[in-house]
């Protein structure tokens, strides 16, 4: 009975070594024919929970890139408009040394007028630019045009307060990292306001001086110094206007900045996520060879154990 048992853990024994010989058999035909080490959650729980946070952590950094650059679309768009307000104001100093100067005659000072107000309104339409059908300067009322220009001159921004906080939109472009994509239109251009009962404008800023200008050039007799002394709040504007471009001009050196070390940290995920999945074929071909003889062998011990175990009962 005592040689009878043996035997029988013995055989118990070699099937359980066979089941796994079996087992191993497969799972490195699987891999083989996937090339991955990981084919399901019961491979390696450990790895497999650790694969699914690296492709997590894969899918945040593209969907950061897809951010990235749409905002830097937006930023490139805002800095090509800050370009052309730049480009029309100089022509409007130029134009204004040439209507404040009483030799330039009542012709050249009509042409000057024209051209002035031809380029108050391109500034106007430069205010409402568009992205992705969203009005860049409006703040957070993305469909509502940030500027009119009325039937009496008046320059009236419709876009969010900058004293409202909502004003600024913000996206993210890194793991707690936001960044602002518009810069206030009531504080880039201001405003404009003419009342004709006390004969006043108000307003601030960019649109204040244009539309003062744009009135005096319709006086008649023309006040020379009054038109030249528009000169010095067109050059703030200039300045004004160059200071906010280079604002976001860092901005768009950060994004690029950002999406390098994104690049990076993809760099290390990706070769961390191939370490764990993606099978050395070579390697897996050969263990396979010496797994199956291996099995082989315990197939051939099995045999020549359950011969002998007859034995025991004849």
């Amino acid at each position: 009975m005592i040689v009878r048992t043996g035997t029988f853990n013995n055989s118990q024994t070699m099937i359980n070594q066979i089941m796994q010989g079996q087992n191993k058999l497969m799972e490195l035909q699987q891999q083989i024919s996937t090339g991955n080490k990981i084919n399901n959650i019961y491979d390696s729980p450990i790895d497999n929970n650790a694969v699914l946070g690296l492709n997590s952590q894969l899918a945040k950094i593209e969907s950061y890139y897809s951010t990235i650059d749409n905002t830097k679309n937006q930023l490139n768009v805002q800095d090509s408009t800050f370009s052309t307000v730049i480009d029309k104001l100089q022509r409007i100093n130029e134009l204004t040394v040439l209507a404040a100067n009483a030799a330039s005659g009542t012709t050249g000072r009509d042409a000057a007028k024209e051209e002035i107000n031809q380029l108050i309104d391109s500034v106007i339409d430069l205010a409402n630019t568009q992205y992705d059908n969203q009005y860049i300067f409006s703040g957070a009322k993305i469909e509502t045009p940030a500027y009119e220009k009325d039937a009496d001159g008046n320059i009236v921004y419709n876009g969010t307060p900058s004293t409202d906080p909502t004003y600024q939109r913000k996206v993210e472009i890194s793991d707690g990292i936001k960044i602002a994509v518009n810069a206030a239109g009531d504080t880039v251009f201001g405003s404009y306001s003419y009342d004709e009962a006390t004969d006043t404008s108000t307003g601030e800023g960019l649109f204040k001086t244009l539309g003062d200008l744009s009135r005096l050039l319709e006086q008649d007799p023309p006040d020379y110094d009054a038109i030249r002394g528009q000169l010095e709040g067109i050059q703030q504007g200039i300045d004004h206007v160059a200071e906010v471009q280079s604002v976001y001009s860092a901005y768009v050196a950060r994004l690029d900045m950002t999406k390098s070390t994104l690049g990076d940290i993809e760099i290390a995920a990706t070769e961390q996520r191939a370490n764990l999945v993606e099978l050395d074929i070579p390697s897996a071909i050969s263990e396979l060879i010496n797994q199956n003889y291996a099995y082989q062998a315990s197939m051939q011990t099995f045999s020549m154990l359950s011969n002998n175990s007859l034995l025991n009962y004849m």
